[in-house]
């Protein structure tokens, strides 16, 4: 019980101290500073007594223990607790960024969905050329679908006859397409998701 005690202590305070930072985290985002207001979250006295809540046991904990004078675990509660809200706090703003990485397609999928719309331009000659760097930058950009990009290869816009073919094409995950002409005002968006939902910048194209 000497080993375990601390032990299970430790991790109830890691746990603890991070939980109590990300509702920090979020009690400062809606803070209205001067009208503009960073995140739209709970009620902030809903916020306060989920932090009063989380920070009471521990408090409780800290008190019981030096009263009984078992200072080797209120330190450990203590350490513990601060060094996860401080690496918590550091690393929040990070979390984006995180669940976006884990969320962007991997290049394998990505391949696979180029290698597909390859065989659609290469089966029906249609005019266009995948631009795979820009492809891969707007992925990691878009986060939740895959995106291809491409250029026309001839003079003229983009036909509804050349979209079409890929409107009509089933995709294993969702993609993004985007059809770019010579001139720069002229490019025609489809997204494609998996429940076969589409949807065009120009519905014409679509229909």
């Amino acid at each position: 019980m000497r080993i375990i005690f601390p032990i299970i202590a430790s991790i109830l305070s890691i746990g603890g101290g991070g939980v109590f930072a990300y509702f920090l985290f979020i009690l400062l985002l809606s803070i209205d500073d001067g009208g503009f207001r960073i995140f739209i979250g709970p009620p902030k006295s809903e916020t306060l007594l989920k932090l009063a809540l989380i920070l009471l046991p521990f408090v409780v904990a800290v008190y019981v223990l030096n009263k009984k004078q078992q200072h080797a675990i209120k330190k450990t509660i203590i350490v513990s607790f601060v060094a996860s809200f401080v690496m918590s706090f550091i690393l929040i703003p990070y979390q984006s960024a995180v669940f976006d990485f884990f969320r962007t397609p991997s290049k394998h999928v990505q391949s696979e969905i180029q290698s597909q719309v390859q065989h659609i331009i290469d089966e029906q000659h249609l005019p266009f050329v995948i631009d795979q760097k820009e492809s891969e930058g707007r992925t990691d950009h878009e986060v939740i679908r895959t995106v291809v990009y491409m250029r026309k290869i001839q003079e003229g816009d983009i036909e509804k006859n050349e979209v079409k073919p890929f409107v009509n094409t089933t995709f294993e995950t969702d993609v993004k397409l985007t059809f770019r002409g010579q001139a720069e005002d002229n490019y025609v968006t489809v997204v494609i998701d998996r429940g076969k939902e589409i949807y065009c910048t120009n519905e014409s194209y679509c229909r």
